[in-house]
């Protein structure tokens, strides 16, 4: 209750910002601040947030996330329904403001962590050929901007844009790596602070959208709970991190993005035990497969209310291909940390991950040239989506309490 009355101010206090965005829709504003968002290369168009605004600028030059710009053009309006606008700067002056390098500490330390992203990017582009350079840094540091127009359609239309966005399982990665190889060295509840401090580290990283922050939350109390000695319940986890971000910043209920992350995470969570019991006996493949459909089932209605096209066969594109990220992101990981240190073993280890990223850009480039992998459904209303998760759910509950008959009756 008291997080409600919390949340109802927070909200109102952003439509009433918004309000007064709107009394400047058509003129001319300034604003100067850090982009806030990753860039994303379209085309000859280039688009990136700062805050609330979205500014869509030419292609060069070419900007960075956390760089920090003065940008003054006009503003436009789209209504994206009657509760929420999108605010954006179409083509305007955008000037680069340099950091002030006469204070005494220097560059800040989000200005290092984006630094050393950059240096990651160009070990990257230096060592594997395109699209798939571009590719791996998407799926190790959900950076996008270098992506192709043309690539990136192809990955909505198998369903597999989610891949080049840092998620819940780039966070295990992190997390798991630096507590396995501080164990040895210091006792395991700073090994556990160090391995939150690294995530905390990677979300900046990794551009700070709302999947990686939502999983570096859930990532990061799951093992403080180990730490402090208590159980953790991964919907309770996601129940904290999910009101949380919403404190923080309410607006993130109309975000796509925050949104498919929900729907995904609670799908592996409550469909994908009900589809393993049907697939376990795959031996090697029935957990792939489970977790694969479940979040595709979860998602579904989302992807097609927001963007209009339905993937008939994107569970079986991403369950070709989803076995090949954890080989990508090890062997991406790899490149990055000998790269940094000697280029010359860099672009070695960038022979090796090119083979496994190169099998994947032949799956999704052959999939998204065939006309019955999608079609267009054109504009459909959520009530349809609340029937569709309504089922779900049913079916769900119907299933596990069959289940649970099941167990009594052999007891």
């Amino acid at each position: 209750m008291i997080w409600l009355v919390v949340f109802s101010f927070r909200l109102g206090t952003n439509f009433q910002a918004e309000a007064k965005l709107r009394e400047f829709e058509g003129r001319v504003i300034k604003v100067s601040g850090r982009i806030s968002s990753e860039p994303l290369l379209q085309g000859s168009i280039q688009s990136f947030r700062i805050g609330r605004l979205v500014v869509k600028t030419k292609q060069y030059p070419q900007y960075e996330y956390g760089q920090k710009v003065q940008v003054s053009g006009s503003l436009q309006r789209r209504m994206i329904n009657k509760w929420y606008s999108r605010f954006s700067l179409m083509y305007p002056d955008v000037k680069e403001v340099k950091p002030d390098k006469t204070k005494i500490m220097g560059l800040g330390w989000k200005d290092w962590i984006y630094d050393i992203r950059g240096q990651i990017e160009l070990v990257y582009n230096r060592s594997i050929p395109e699209p798939e350079a571009s590719l791996l840094a998407g799926i190790v540091l959900g950076v996008k901007r270098s992506l192709t127009k043309d690539f990136w359609l192809k990955l909505q239309k198998t369903s597999t844009l989610h891949i080049v966005v840092a998620s819940g399982y780039n966070v295990t990665v992190v997390i798991g790596t630096v507590i396995f190889a501080l164990a040895g060295w210091v006792n395991r509840r700073w090994a556990i602070g160090g391995g939150i401090l690294a995530v905390i580290v990677y979300t900046i990283m990794a551009g700070a959208e709302p999947a990686i922050v939502r999983a570096a939350i859930m990532g990061s109390l799951a093992y403080l709970a180990q730490a402090l000695g208590r159980q953790s319940e991964g919907f309770r986890l996601l129940l904290v991190a999910v009101l949380g971000m919403l404190t923080w910043q309410p607006l993130l209920v109309f975000d796509v993005g925050f949104q498919l992350s929900i729907a995904a995470t609670l799908g592996l969570m409550f469909i994908s035990p009900v589809i393993k019991r049907a697939t376990g006996f795959i031996k090697g493949i029935g957990d792939d497969i489970a977790e694969t459909s479940s979040a595709q089932l979860a998602v579904w209605p989302i992807i097609v209310i927001s963007f209009g096209n339905m993937s008939l066969f994107g569970i079986l594109v991403n369950g070709l291909i989803l076995w090949l990220v954890p080989i990508i992101m090890a062997l991406g990981a790899v490149t990055a940390v000998v790269g940094l240190v000697w280029w010359p073993l860099g672009r070695l280890a960038g022979w090796l991950t090119y083979v496994p990223l190169k099998m994947m850009v032949l799956v999704i480039d052959w999939f998204a040239e065939q006309s019955w992998i999608s079609y267009q459904v054109g504009e459909l209303s959520w009530l349809w989506g609340i029937g569709y998760y309504l089922v779900l759910i049913f079916i769900i509950f119907k299933v596990r309490n069959f289940k649970s008959r099941y167990v009594e009756m052999d007891k």
